[in-house]
């Protein structure tokens, strides 16, 4: 089973077994959840330079049978991703990435049902590094450095810093990767961003992206 269609098992059984509340499932055969689309403002890329590279809408529709139910879940997310250019060995290179992911939380009796929801920071980057890979190869094995507070959409949360290595262009870079989730107005937001080590300021841009997330919820 792939890591998707096993997210959206989860989250067929947690609601089926759980309430009668959620009218949604119980009742229908078919039940689709929608995300708002999450970005990075204006003001935010102007004062770091990064640049919008790309934003889809991800529909995934998966059927199930729990308990002899059978049940479609289809969930419509959003990924937006932004880039910038750094110097590394004389080369301007998109070196340094952010992306912004919303995926709806399915509110059941005041509690929030996604898999996403309870994901670690680790296992939320192995989750979403793909959005980040851009120029970069190898993206594992990564080591928890520290983590910080900084709100973000007007709410405290933590962000978590990772390093690992990683293939640029056939040479090993040290990367800083940096993590953080959060439910906003039905919505569950996760913000990756990754920049090489050596470039310092990125780690202050990267939190400043964060600062500067915009989303409209349902």
């Amino acid at each position: 089973m792939t890591q998707r269609r096993q997210i959206l098992a989860a989250l067929v059984v947690a609601v089926l077994l759980l309430t009668a509340g959620c009218t949604k499932l119980v009742l229908n055969e078919r039940a689709e959840y929608t995300a708002n689309e999450a970005s990075v403002s204006d003001a935010g890329l102007e004062a770091t330079g990064y640049q919008h590279a790309d934003t889809q809408e991800q529909t995934i529709e998966e059927s199930f049978e729990v308990g002899g139910v059978s049940r479609t879940v289809v969930a419509s997310n959003w990924i937006s991703t932004y880039n910038k250019s750094l110097q590394i060995q004389g080369q301007q290179q998109e070196a340094a990435r952010f992306a912004v992911v919303s995926t709806p939380a399915i509110n059941v009796l005041g509690q929030t049902f996604n898999p996403v929801n309870e994901m670690s920071h680790q296992e939320l980057l192995n989750r979403f590094k793909g959005q980040l890979s851009g120029e970069y190869e190898g993206l594992d094995q990564l080591e928890y450095v520290e983590s910080r507070d900084e709100v973000i959409l007007d709410k405290e949360v933590e962000v978590s810093t990772f390093q690992t290595n990683a293939t640029l262009q056939g040479e090993t870079v040290e990367l800083y990767v940096h993590v953080t989730t959060l439910v906003h107005e039905g919505d569950l937001i996760v913000a990756v961003g990754a920049h090489p080590a050596a470039f310092a300021q990125e780690r202050s841009n990267t939190y400043e992206l964060m600062q500067s997330i915009e989303h409209s919820g349902n």
